[in-house]
């Protein structure tokens, strides 16, 4: 009897524990992307929830950049330049800590093609004397709609990998109902048996 409760308990407490482990399932900028826009911060999205301690490099032909800040939250890890990355092909490395504990490593690489290069940061565009107060309200109301429109495609992205974790989940309470009915079988045979 006690060999079937470990059993039941090993193959209830298995399904939880495989889930546990963290695999990245999106970044932003894409692996293979080439971002023609200046790119400010990097994001990566994983299937579950990652620890303090976890890292970011990134690397390409001028060397090391490093990240003015990482924030993590929950399964979301974002890294914030200093200045706008240089064009060129880059590789982002990381280095996380699964929620249990386990390293996971990987990295991906993307092009960045916006026009800056390593030697100038990013100029921004001079506002002509000649624009009107009219003009300068209806331009920046215009770039406040293409910066929600940007912000809104990482979410849209972070959404769409919801879908799989709620996949998971339903598969893990079909999982866990058909073992809990096979424990009830195996029970009550064991209290006929003993009749």
């Amino acid at each position: 009897m006690k060999k079937l409760i470990l059993a039941i308990l090993f193959t209830l407490s298995w399904p939880a524990a495989a889930m546990a482990h963290s695999q990245m399932e999106s970044s932003v900028p894409e692996d293979g992307a080439t971002v023609t826009e200046p790119l400010e911060e990097v994001s990566l999205t994983f299937s579950a929830g990652i620890e303090e301690g976890s890292t970011l490099t990134l690397t390409g032909a001028e060397g090391e950049i490093g990240f003015a800040e990482i924030i993590i939250e929950g399964v979301q890890m974002t890294g914030t330049l200093a200045e706008p990355l240089p064009d060129g092909e880059w590789t982002l490395l990381w280095n996380v800590i699964s929620e249990d504990g386990h390293p996971i490593d990987g990295e991906l690489t993307f092009e960045a093609a916006a026009g800056i290069s390593a030697d100038s940061p990013a100029e921004e565009e001079a506002v002509p004397e000649e624009t009107t107060a009219d003009e300068e309200e209806a331009e920046s109301g215009t770039a406040d709609e293409g910066e929600q429109g940007t912000e809104q495609s990482p979410a849209k992205e972070v959404n769409d990998t919801d879908q799989p974790e709620e996949g998971s989940s339903v598969f893990l309470t079909v999982g866990l109902l058909v073992a809990v009915i096979i424990l009830l079988g195996l029970i009550l045979r064991a209290l006929r048996k003993k009749k």
